[in-house]
């Protein structure tokens, strides 16, 4: 076991070496250094009943009585600035030394009454874990860094010695790529401490990839670099950070210069880059310098760069809402923000913030704490609603319907407090144009309760202004009230199980049709009936009744009054009352 010889160490080491096993051990974990006061290191680790926050110090002898201060220091700025404001289940004193039973009483004295579990994680300790991270004792204090240089050099010539596809089968080939890459990812992996290194052969050609095809994942991938391997085949060599603050411990960082023509809407995307930190893309611009994890490129040059922000879902950020406020204060919506992504300005305080609402529909980005060039900006992507629940959407297109200047929106923690000041929408057509939508969205949730199949929101092009005029109608029928209609004449089959109808007087009769939904090219049924009770019928000829057989057609004419209901009722129900009314059921 490889032992750290803690005593001839630099200080500034000691800490980062124990806050990087640390955070190895945490993934999720952070780092925080004071800005002021002793040099210790903070490590606040969050779970789901509390933080466990770690004070890494230096001290590898017996404490000196300035040392004693510092602890005493950082435990009061911990009691007074951190515990009222989070939640913490646990405080631990990482010092590699171990303690005598007079230093651990004099800790337990001083932290008595907080509530909290309290430790000391020794010198014992640490070396426990240091045997466990021999990587990072030979990144820190060996060779490791060079080994891992090495290896880089392995992958990126790997193409090199690739059979010729020409004279093999593609199957050989690509067992043999496979298995060299997995085997070199293994050993990089094994002697980086902080990424992960993920190879993978796929067929195609890198000049034909979308420039950000690989940046849409979950995970904390830090790097991506393509390679063609020849004319079918490319390389795609991935860093994953194996802890939130490997990119702290060894960053990723480089130099480069921008080209943009003055006063264009590329110059105002560079300078809410440096601002906000709000990402652009696709600008002009040369590669100085480069440096971070081996496999980072090493060329210097021209060409087009882009600046995304991933999403941060290890972040300690509150969960966020949109409020969209009335004139008078009160909150007219609410919508939850989710995959929030966020950045900060290089020369300066601002804030970038971007986020959706759950259903996609509306895209918000914040731009805040600049001062004047502060704002606020919303995209809806109504192109994507096909194939979209309409329950899903419909709270964002509500929203969209009280869209107006003389309301504000309100980026706030979610229940909480504001999270930045309140912006006017400017005058468009969204809000008009969101009626109209709301009213489809609640004709298509309407019809979903009445049917066991999925509804879901139609594609445009498939779907006619008629049949969208039908659905609301439907919805309508649907939705419990009787429609009242007058009628001039009906063309009545005689039913097999009623007989025809009287000939002298006048009589009530009901017309019932199985309900159906156009929707997409889908014919659904809906499980009603729309039933048309025509309340005083007589019979137009009744020399024509007498000569009727089932299933021929009678004309029916209005009698004392031409009023007609329409309701949409199950066939039982129908037949009920009508029988009660005394009256002739048949269905047509």
């Amino acid at each position: 076991m490889t032992l750290v010889n803690w005593e001839r160490l630099p200080g500034e080491t000691v800490e980062e070496f124990v806050a990087a096993m640390l955070l190895l051990r945490h993934p999720h974990g952070n780092r925080i250094t004071p800005s002021r006061g002793d040099r210790g290191v903070d490590i606040r680790v969050a779970n789901p009943d509390g933080f466990d926050i770690y004070q890494v110090k230096r001290f590898c002898r017996p404490l000196t009585s300035r040392q004693v201060a510092d602890v005493q220091e950082s435990w009061q700025r911990f009691v007074d600035e951190t515990l009222p404001v989070l939640p913490v289940r646990s405080w631990t004193l990482v010092t590699p030394w171990n303690p005598t039973h007079e230093r651990l009483e004099w800790l337990e004295r001083l932290t008595a009454g907080s509530g909290l579990r309290i430790g000391w994680m020794d010198r014992d300790h640490l070396d426990g874990m240091a045997a466990g991270h021999p990587a990072l004792i030979a990144y820190y204090f060996g060779d490791g860094g060079e080994r891992i240089q090495h290896l880089m050099t392995q992958a990126l010539q790997g193409g090199r010695g690739m059979p010729d596809p020409a004279c093999v089968p593609v199957e050989n080939l690509l067992a043999a790529a496979i298995e060299r890459y997995e085997g070199l990812a293994a050993a990089l992996t094994d002697v980086d401490p902080f990424y992960r290194y993920e190879f993978e052969v796929r067929e195609g050609r890198v000049a034909e990839l979308p420039w950000d095809a690989d940046m849409h994942r979950d995970d904390l991938t830090a790097f991506v670099r393509y390679l063609q391997l020849n004319e079918r085949h490319y390389l795609v060599m991935r860093l994953v950070a194996r802890a939130v603050e490997s990119f702290q411990l060894r960053p990723i960082t480089g130099s480069f210069s921008l080209q943009v023509p003055v006063d264009s809407a590329e110059q105002q995307a560079v300078e809410e880059f440096l601002h906000y930190g709000a990402p652009f893309g696709d600008i002009d611009g040369t590669i100085i310098h480069t440096s971070g994890p081996p496999g980072l490129p090493s060329e210097s040059g021209p060409g087009r760069l882009s600046f995304m922000v991933a999403a941060d879902a290890a972040s300690d950020r509150p969960d966020l809402e949109v409020r969209l406020i009335a004139a008078d204060g009160a909150v007219l919506h609410t919508l939850d923000l989710v995959g929030v992504r966020a950045s900060r300005g290089v020369d300066g305080p601002g804030i970038w913030l971007a986020g959706h609402d759950p259903s996609g529909l509306l895209h918000l980005q914040f731009l805040v704490n600049a001062g004047d060039h502060d704002t606020f900006r919303l995209q809806v992507d109504l192109d994507d609603l096909t194939g979209k629940t309409p329950a899903d959407v419909l709270p964002a297109m509500r929203l969209l319907t009280d869209f107006v200047p003389e309301t504000t929106v309100l980026l706030a923690v979610r229940g909480g407090p504001p999270y930045a000041p309140r912006w006017q929408p400017e005058e468009s057509a969204l809000a008009l144009h969101a009626r109209k939508q709301v009213r489809i969205l609640e004709a298509l949730q309407v019809i979903q309760a009445h049917s066991y199949q999925r509804i879901v929101i139609p594609e445009p092009s498939r779907t006619s202004n008629e049949e969208l005029t039908q659905l609301v109608h439907l919805a309508r029928l649907l939705q419990g009230p009787q429609i009242e209609a007058t009628w001039k004449y009906a063309d009545f089959p005689i039913p097999a199980d009623a007989g025809p109808p009287p000939t002298d007087g006048e009589f009530p009769v009901a017309v019932m049709h199985e309900l159906h939904v156009q929707l997409g090219g889908r014919q659904i049924p809906v499980g009603m009936y729309r039933c048309v009770t025509y309340l005083a019928a007589r019979i137009a000829d009744p020399a024509e009744v007498a000569a009727a057989q089932v299933g021929d057609s009678i004309r029916l004419l209005p009698g004392s009054t031409n009023r007609a209901i329409i309701t949409a009722v199950s066939a039982a129900e129908a037949i009920a009352a009508l029988t009660a009314q005394g009256g002739t059921p048949p269905n047509g």
